[in-house]
């Protein structure tokens, strides 16, 4: 009976697990150099396209957020300009970077994202959650505009029509130096959180990842050494034993573990351009290719989420390099050169691009 018991337990485990992995995987990870840059690389899977190109924001656009039940809320203009990833060619943000250096990425967050109750009588401080980028990075320029910000505002569940549900969402918000902080809807709250190791997944809360690392304090980038066993000598049958038992599955546990051993293990980098290469390589080991993660709907038909895209943030020169699925040349957008205090919204092409595969064979010698 005993048996049975754990059985099932494990059984209830890994059906847990695998709940949390049927859709929407998205990775963050944070790299700093010693001369003081902060990069902050993301992917975006998901199982529907969102054709997102880079927008950019000047200074004085007019934003209005929907409250619940049909309502108006929330009414505000952007001091700061600000670019990233939108989505479904609309002024809505999976994250992106302001004149000021601050960087903020929506996660999704399914099964535990419980927005607060908003107050009956006031919906003009009312958010929703697809906004809530937009807001950070229109109105504040440090952590702790942020927190006053989110103090200021009630972040509501609001449905959004695109995706026909509210968007069950958690946020990283990351200054120019690398503090970190993540800010989730958690029993009809909004908490913050510091966060010390840089990086984010997706559900549970960002604290329960943070104790599941230590279930992987062994493992570690150094070679495992021979080791006697009796009068058997064992040795490491090839290099990356130290790694063994990485979980390698994208759950968002085991990414966000990855991740976080990753970034810790890399061998520190001096430069900003460095911090940039190695932040791309970090990323890329955690992408998601087509038909690696798959979901059976109940209508019978089968979706696949996959890397639509990767972004890495220069925080100090305000820059946002990406590549998408269909085209891996990194390309680089520079907020600085555009007119931050222009009259109107700019698209630069991000979804649907080629890559142009330089041709190097002239310069065979």
């Amino acid at each position: 009976m005993r048996n049975i018991a754990c059985m099932l337990l494990l059984a209830c485990g890994v059906l847990w697990i695998l709940s949390l992995s049927t859709a929407n995987a998205c990775t963050g990870i944070k790299v700093q150099s010693k001369d003081g840059a902060t990069m902050f690389a993301r992917t975006l899977e998901f199982n529907t396209p969102f054709k997102s190109n880079i927008m950019f924001v000047p200074k004085g656009q007019t934003w209005t957020s929907q409250a619940p039940n049909n309502q108006k809320g929330m009414t505000w203009k952007n001091q700061y300009a600000f670019l990233g990833p939108n989505g479904f060619d609309e002024r809505m943000f999976f994250g992106g970077i302001n004149e000021k250096g601050l960087y903020i990425g929506g996660f999704w967050f399914p099964q535990h994202a419980e927005y607060p109750t908003p107050t009956a009588n006031d919906t003009t401080k009312i958010v929703e959650p697809v906004l809530v980028t937009a807001l950070i990075l229109g109105t504040c320029g440090t952590l702790e505009d942020v927190q006053k910000k989110i103090d200021e505002v009630q972040i509501a569940g609001v449905k959004y029509e695109k995706l026909g549900m509210i968007p069950p969402m958690h946020w990283i918000v990351i200054d120019s130096k690398g503090n970190a902080i993540v800010i989730e809807p958690l029993n009809g709250k909004i908490t913050i959180t510091q966060n010390p190791v840089g990086v984010i997944t997706n559900s549970p809360q960002f604290t329960w990842h943070l104790q599941n690392l230590s279930n992987y304090m062994n493992v570690t980038a150094d070679n495992c050494t021979r080791q006697k066993i009796n009068d058997f000598t064992a040795t490491p049958i090839g290099a990356g034993s130290g790694m063994l038992g990485l979980p390698g599955d994208f759950t968002p546990p085991s990414r966000f573990v990855r991740a976080a051993l990753y970034s810790n293990a890399a061998t520190p980098v001096q430069t900003a351009d460095e911090a940039l290469n190695l932040a791309f390589m970090l990323i890329s080991n955690i992408s998601i290719a087509k038909g690696l993660v798959r979901t059976n709907e109940q209508n019978g038909t089968q979706s696949t989420d996959y890397t639509q895209w990767t972004a890495v943030y220069d925080l100090q020169r305000r820059r946002c390099y990406f590549k998408t699925y269909d085209n891996q040349e990194i390309r680089v957008v520079h907020l600085d050169n555009l007119p931050k205090d222009g009259k109107k919204t700019l698209s630069i092409p991000m979804w649907d691009t080629k890559p142009e595969y330089k041709d190097m064979t002239e310069q065979a010698k």
